[in-house]
């Protein structure tokens, strides 16, 4: 049932009767969500990009804004454009939550369609919803319109509607020049021709001038909910570090593959060659040999050790980090999500757990959208495990689980931020479990020492994290700050020392956010990825 205040602010609503019978039936909305509707309807003229924070519920918005422009007849035919493995999703929340049944397929007929964006930008279905007059367009995960040359940006230019809300946590994901692409496709000649828009607002790529001008813009286009503003109690979220010891064989190919990527990273630079591949086969080595193994076979640099490193490979089945996680699951006795980067590492995962009983099962961005759909259902009913990686955890609500484990860890902290913000959401009861499994003496201490201690990821808030996140890579990536610093030094006593450093620049960037007069962007300005 929706909070006191929230259920004032909905009897605003032209929807208000229509809302009833839903709100009975457990329609939960809170007053940061009304607020926003009514600033969406009544000041932006039904055009926005709604950017709230991952887990606050922009699909219960999306359909608070269809049901009030409804409600003011404004609207008889709404088009809601989705990522594929996201559609039954959206059609199921819209009819749990607000008793509509929605049309998947271009051959039904009814005024409320949900169509994956996949299917939709190509012909000849691409041509049939480009010669309807929509009164509605709703886009989720809108960040895939960023670039102006893609076919899904090329659908959505091409659509004829009078009221059009872009759904994303991360309208600004590398470059501010995102910002002018999906402000342009609501709201056209806001930000005037790019060229004036690059002049007045870009310093470089992620740093804006102008930013008091930049903020009342994109508060003409722009609503930005954050956790810790709108007042939500969820629940806290308990971090236990899982430190493991390598086996033998484990810790002899990590020291004899660090030793060559140190040799050639050292080569690249030299030779300003690129250095990701690099980036790749180290984090792989953290991950498992099973996910190393094909990257590594390719690898002709290594040289002759490259036969002894591939067989040695080969010859780790099951890994320390593969028993701590059995050791875990006998401990829980509960639903498990665990995460990982790589494909290979959860196959091997995935047969390990089933070879020892457990019921468990693959999550990834390759399945379809029914088998997706099928897979949470499975996990929903029982206390089973599922093994995700980031693409197939994408967009998925997940809060009927609270633990999480982190396999491997990935080096960009939003995107660990995003695993955890899979359970962690409106819906969830329970205090989040993170478990973070890490290898003593290797990267991934070191990784996570950096994550854990100096920038506090799993205590800070996701909105802050990210525009600290910025500050910090304006003198390059965090991934390539910290290959720098792993492949470069020998003396881990250096090593600790700037990775102290990193650690110090992240905390300045957080002290300087705090003043009102900071030059940068505001989280509400910006629309931090989250």
């Amino acid at each position: 049932m929706a909070e006191p205040s929230a259920l004032a602010l909905a009897r605003t609503l032209k929807a208000w009767d229509q809302l009833q019978p839903q709100l009975q039936n457990g329609l939960d909305i809170h007053a940061y969500q009304i607020e926003s509707i009514l600033k969406i309807v009544n000041q932006l003229e039904g055009r926005a990009i709604l950017a709230d924070e991952v887990g606050l519920g922009k699909t219960i918005e999306a359909g608070l804004v269809t049901a009030e422009l409804t409600a003011r007849g404004l609207v008889d035919n709404v088009l809601i454009l989705v990522p594929a493995g996201l559609q039954s999703q959206w059609v199921h929340e819209l009819n749990q939550k607000f008793g509509w049944t929605a049309q998947k397929g271009a051959k039904d007929r009814g005024w409320l369609w949900v169509l994956s964006i996949d299917s939709a930008k190509r012909p000849p279905l691409l041509h049939q919803l480009q010669h309807v007059q929509w009164d509605l367009v709703i886009v989720d995960e809108a960040h895939h319109l960023k670039n102006t040359r893609t076919q899904n940006y090329q659908l959505l230019a091409g659509l004829k509607c009078r009221y059009l809300l872009l759904l994303t946590a991360t309208p600004m994901e590398n470059q501010l020049t995102e910002l002018y692409t999906l402000v342009n496709l609501v709201k056209p000649g806001l930000f005037g021709p790019y060229l004036r828009f690059y002049r007045q607002f870009i310093l470089d790529k992620r740093t804006p001038r102008n930013a008091a001008e930049l903020r009342r813009l994109l508060a003409q286009v722009m609503v930005r909910n954050r956790r810790q503003t709108v007042g939500l109690k969820s629940p806290g979220r308990e971090v236990t570090l899982v430190p493991l010891k390598l086996n033998e064989k484990e810790q002899a190919l990590y020291e004899a593959l660090s030793t060559s990527l140190k040799t050639e990273y050292r080569h690249r630079v030299r030779t300003e060659q690129t250095v990701l591949p690099l980036l790749v086969l180290q984090r792989e080595l953290c991950s498992s040999p099973r996910a190393l193994v094909p990257t590594l076979r390719n690898s002709q640099w290594i040289g002759d050790s490259l036969a002894y490193l591939v067989k040695l490979a080969e010859s780790i089945a099951v890994t320390s980090k593969m028993r701590a996680v059995l050791e875990l699951a006998r401990h829980v006795q509960d639903r498990i999500l665990i995460f990982t980067e790589y494909r290979g590492t959860q196959d091997a995962l995935v047969e390990f757990l089933q070879k020892n009983g457990y019921e468990a099962q693959a999550f990834h961005g390759g399945l379809k959208g029914g088998v997706r759909d099928q897979l949470v259902d499975w996990f929903q009913a029982d206390k089973r495990v599922l093994v995700s990686t980031e693409a197939g955890g994408q967009g998925i609500n997940l809060q009927f689980c609270h633990v999480v484990v982190n396999f491997d860890l990935p080096w960009n902290p939003m995107r660990i931020e995003q695993r955890i913000g899979r359970v962690h959401r409106i819906g969830q009861t329970k205090p989040v479990q993170i478990y973070n499994l890490f290898a003593v003496d290797t990267v991934e201490a070191d990784i996570l020492r950096l994550l854990h201690e100096k920038i506090d990821l799993f205590r800070t808030v996701v909105g802050e994290l990210d525009v600290i996140l910025r500050h910090l890579e304006r003198r390059g990536s965090l991934e390539k700050r910290l290959i720098d610093i792993f492949f470069w030094e020998d003396d881990h006593d250096n090593m600790m020392r700037r990775l102290d450093q990193l650690g110090d620049e992240f905390l300045a960037a957080r002290r300087r956010l705090q003043w009102p007069d900071a030059p940068s962007l505001s989280p509400e300005a910006t629309g931090e990825r989250a």
